[in-house]
């Protein structure tokens, strides 16, 4: 039973990635998600997207800023999967980079390097899939899942080099490179994530090639400040044969 679970939720994974751009814009990646894990958790799920405009009424800068340049307006789902009390904590909250597909943007990709970029939105597939399979497994905790979506493309309203971007919490970033537009989604992602309470945020992305040059095309690269956190993630990872390094 528990193979066939992990089967069915990495079989929805793989087929989200595998979509081509062209049929996986970035609204319709948060809406997939959220109807499947709605389908799963029944009552229990709740969820919004926030897209195009008002993505900027609510501040969400990095986002929008990213998506602009597409003809197909940038999305952020909010989900809420909450089997407790309406006041429960959070518990967990999840973040995926929800890339739908990154030509670079005017730091432009060579074709070689932009083939597989239908799969820039693995991170938002991959924390979907395992929201789905421990909802599956009778997840008994409240998890909110935040995905950031986008299309990094290239227009007259495309982001640029020099753009600098004021988040909501204040911060700026100054744009030097349009291809380095994970981080700049994911940002938004990680400050709704922490406005959860939650004490544990897990976020999943394609980020960087400077992670395959670290630790090659075998392993998952992972991060965290907490040494505890890289040690359960490792010894997670074992138990289901895959392998993860630091």
């Amino acid at each position: 039973a528990e193979l066939q679970r992990r089967l069915e939720v990495a079989t929805f994974a793989r087929q989200l990635i595998n979509d081509t751009p062209e049929n996986l814009s970035p609204v319709k990646l948060a809406q997939q998600a959220a109807k499947w894990l709605a389908e799963l958790g029944g009552a229990k799920v709740s969820y919004r997207i926030i897209e195009g405009e008002a993505l900027l009424a609510e501040q969400w800068i990095g986002i929008h800023a990213v998506g602009r340049g597409s003809e197909r307006p940038p999305a952020m789902l909010e989900l809420d999967f909450n089997p407790l009390s309406a006041d429960a904590p959070v518990s967990v909250a999840l973040v995926g980079k929800g890339i739908t597909f990154d030509s670079g943007g005017y730091s432009i990709k060579a074709s070689e390097g932009m083939l597989g970029m239908k799969c820039d939105m693995g991170g938002a597939a991959t924390v979907t899939a395992a929201l789905g399979l421990a909802i599956k497994s009778g997840l008994n905790k409240r998890v909110k899942l935040f995905l950031c979506c986008a299309e990094n493309l290239i227009s007259g309203r495309a982001y640029k080099l020099g753009d600098i971007l004021t988040y909501k919490n204040g911060v700026t970033v100054e744009v030097v490179n349009t291809d380095a537009e994970g981080r700049l989604v994911l940002a938004d992602g990680l400050q709704a994530a922490s406005a959860t309470g939650a004490p544990f945020i897990i976020d999943a992305a394609t980020l960087t090639g400077a992670a395959v040059m670290a630790v090659g095309s075998n392993y998952n690269a992972i991060f965290s400040p907490q040494t505890e956190v890289l040690q359960l993630a490792q010894q997670k990872a074992s138990t289901v044969a895959e392998r993860v390094w630091p």
